[in-house]
Parts: structure tokens; C-alpha cells; sequence
């Protein structure tokens, strides 16, 4: 399986954002805003129940247990997620899952395919930008995109590597220096570098 990429910076990461709620409505925006904003797997956001967001109202935090590495997170209500969070619980007052499928009729939530799949269409919209920029090279998104490009554009707001490793709850720096890269794209440069040193 390729691996994703982030967003290279906020603009293109608001490109994503702008084009999820046009292609799929409000609910995939601010699935990709909290995702990035928590720094989650999107199978951990997914999960959450609005019982748990109605509690964590009153002490400003709540805590999951990762599905993968079975660590314990605590999850700071930042203005931004507060913002969001009041607006989802007054769009859809009886969800029992922060981002509840209204697929089935079954209570559930969206699943992580959906949303997957919500994602890769979001691709030429990214690519169409770039070009615009006079950026070169393609991109691939998934749902880890999401996670990546919060903790790339941490990082590139001045977040030291040591909070992001706290943040993403990785045991050691290595893996998030190779989490934070993005070679492939940044590899890009030396193409256009090529064209200038060539050709003229």
C-alpha cells in the first residue's frame, strides 16, 4: 500500500478541507478538522459517542484508549473544538456517535472506508491547486493524511519533535521524524531543480 502524504502547509490543508464539504457536506469538514486538530487515527475519532464530548463539556478534556497501541490520550477542548462540537450537537442533537452514519438504519458510526474513500476524491482538487501555485507532483490522501498533516503543520508552527512525539503517542522520535516526512513530495523540488540545471 503507498504511503499517504500531508498537507505541505495550511493553505493546501484548507484546500481539503474547502473540498470535503463541498464534494460530501459539513460532517466530512469536521470529520478532517478534529481528526487533524486531535491528532488521531480516524478509527479512534470515529468511535467517539456525543455522551463522551457532552461530559468532557464540563472538565475541558476527555480520554480514549487507542484502538492500536491500546495507550491511554487525553484530548484537550481546545476554542476551535469547542466552536465545532457546539455546532455538531446543534445540527444533530439525537446522534449517539459524534459522527453517526445515516446509512442502515442502524445507529453506527461512518465508517473508516467512507471516509477513506472521501478523501482520495479530494486528490484532483489538491493536484488542480498545486498547479496553480506552479507546484509540481502528485499526491496521495488517505485518512492518515488527516493525523500527518496536524502534526506537519504543528511542526511547522514551531511544535518541538518531543511534543509531537507526546502528542501522536509514539514511543520513540525515530518514528515520528518518519512520520512528520514527506520525502516523496518534497523530493519534487529536485525535479524542477533539474529542468533549471539542464536546460537552462
Amino acid at each position: 500500500m503507498p504511503r499517504v502524504h500531508s498537507t505541505r502547509d495550511r493553505d493546501e490543508f484548507n484546500i481539503v478541507l474547502k473540498a470535503l464539504e463541498r464534494n460530501r457536506g459539513i460532517k466530512a469538514r469536521w470529520i478532517a478538522e478534529l481528526t487533524a486538530l486531535w491528532a488521531l487515527r480516524i478509527s479512534d475519532l470515529l468511535v467517539i459517542t456525543t455522551s463522551q464530548i457532552d461530559q468532557s463539556f464540563n472538565t475541558g478534556e476527555f480520554v480514549i484508549i487507542e484502538s492500536k497501541t491500546k495507550k491511554r490520550k487525553v484530548i484537550t477542548l481546545t476554542k476551535h473544538a469547542i466552536k465545532l462540537l457546539d455546532e455538531m450537537r446543534l445540527t444533530f442533537p439525537n446522534d449517539v456517535y459524534l459522527f453517526e452514519s445515516r446509512y442502515g438504519g442502524k445507529r453506527k458510526p461512518i465508517s473508516r472506508k467512507t471516509v477513506w474513500r472521501w478523501m482520495c476524491e479530494v486528490e484532483p482538487d489538491v493536484i488542480k491547486w498545486r498547479r496553480s501555485c506552479g507546484r509540481l507532483g502528485g499526491v496521495n490522501l488517505g485518512t492518515h493524511s488527516l493525523r500527518k498533516s496536524g502534526s506537519r503543520l504543528r511542526q511547522q508552527a514551531g511544535v518541538s519533535l518531543e511534543e509531537l512525539q507526546q502528542l501522536l503517542n509514539h514511543s520513540k522520535p525515530e518514528t515520528t521524524i518518519n512520520y512528520l516526512d514527506n520525502n516523496e513530495q518534497d523530493l519534487v523540488d529536485t525535479f524542477v531543480a533539474g529542468d533549471k540545471a539542464l536546460f537552462g
